[in-house]
């Protein structure tokens, strides 16, 4: 199958088809104008409301279970982490019926280090802040046992069906603010704030800074004094204040600098190393940051150029809510990766983005006029359908 990227995809979860007719459901999708499915093929905990669809099972709230595969996993292939098929077999037949069907390019969202399942049952592996206090929910890729688990489960999901390509999710550190059963703090948060806390300066981490001649102990003994001042004094920084802060430190702080270019290098090795064992002929995408703008990729340990080149491309979640933010972080993100043929869009039809007509329009129109050529759309389960038949008026 060519590497080339399907033009118009659509992400979609398992529990959204699952006992639905797969032919309709196709049927339904290439309707609307599009060309692939990007199928969830693991995943992680969650709380998501669906509207109503043709021939839906089940009801309006879905809680998925966490850290599952929606396939069969060869289990055998896995070795300290292991793989946790999803417990509902109708759930993991859904990627072969649309395989069967064959009418759409399928892509597997894959989710890697976000993964709170796992990191229950192995809190050594988990990412831990500067007090050594452990987040549950995110994986560090910094450790081999967590590096080899990604590498294992990509590889598997790409030799087990025909897929067109891979789109690799959360390859780094998931920020501190990613959200987190019944969060709670009575300090606000800010950019400063949550980058200090997401460092993670667990016993692999700071093994790898030391043997690059990052004085981890002495940085994490700064980020420990910077964060409880802050939280020790009575005040409240507004969002350019701590944005200041953190280039100042970055500018200021050379182990601090070091140590973020650290976390880049690894996440790139990571995604050089699936694709060098993937099968050739299956594409390799992947979804750099949940940040908000694309530029502070850098927080997850993303390096936009680096990234681009050891893969078939970035796609970037251009999660805007009007289309001039869209497109002026379009023209950012193209002048970071070097190439708009690298840069893959992915746009919410509705709220709380794109929810107007002529925004999504604007977006993607703009968006094609700076070259990116391939898009995809968050998400068929979610959507309303007056925001889902919008998709028609971009064909």
């Amino acid at each position: 199958m060519s590497k080339t990227n399907p033009q118009r995809s659509l992400y979609t979860y398992a529990w959204d088809i699952a006992g639905r007719d797969v032919e309709s459901v196709v049927d339904e999708v290439l309707e609307l104008g599009l060309d692939g499915i990007k199928l969830a093929a693991s995943y992680h905990a969650g709380k998501f409301i669906r509207p109503p669809r043709p021939g839906q099972v089940g009801g309006r709230v879905v809680f998925p279970e966490d850290g599952a595969l929606y396939f069969e996993p060869t289990v055998s292939r896995y070795k300290a982490l292991p793989a946790h098929p999803h417990s509902d077999p109708a759930q993991r037949r859904v990627a072969y019926d649309l395989a069967a069907d064959g009418r759409l390019a399928l892509s597997a969202w894959t989710i890697l280090f976000h993964n709170s399942r796992l990191g229950e049952m192995h809190p050594e592996l988990t990412a831990r802040n500067a007090w050594g206090d452990g987040y549950v929910y995110s994986l560090c890729p910094m450790q081999p046992a967590v590096f080899d688990y990604g590498v294992t489960l990509a590889t598997d999901i790409a030799q087990t069906l025909p897929w067109q390509s891979l789109t690799l999710e959360s390859p780094g550190w998931a920020p501190f603010n990613h959200g987190y059963h019944h969060e709670f703090a009575q300090v606000r948060s800010n950019l400063w704030l949550d980058t200090m806390l997401g460092l993670c300066f667990c016993g692999a981490c700071s093994q790898a800074a030391q043997q690059r001649g990052i004085d981890a102990a002495g940085l994490a003994g700064r980020v420990r004094n910077r964060v409880d001042g802050y939280l020790a004094a009575n005040i409240d920084a507004a969002p350019d204040q701590a944005g200041a802060w953190l280039a100042a430190d970055l500018y200021e702080d050379a182990d601090l600098a070091a140590f973020i270019k650290l976390r880049q290098n690894r996440v790139t090795e990571f995604v050089s190393t699936v694709r060098a064992e993937m099968k050739p002929e299956v594409a390799l995408y992947v979804i750099p940051t949940v940040q908000r703008p694309t530029a502070q990729t850098w927080l997850e340990g993303s390096d936009l150029a680096a990234l681009a080149k050891v893969s078939d491309g970035v796609e970037i979640p251009f999660y805007e809510p009007n289309a001039g933010r869209v497109i002026a972080d379009a023209v950012d993100t193209i002048r970071r990766v070097g190439d708009a043929g690298k840069v893959c869009a992915i746009l919410r039809p509705g709220v709380p983005d794109l929810g107007d007509g002529a925004d999504l329009g604007g977006a993607y129109h703009g968006l094609k006029a700076l070259g990116i050529e391939a898009f995809s759309f968050y998400n068929y389960g979610m959507l309303r359908p007056d925001s889902l038949a919008r998709l028609r008026s971009l064909a």
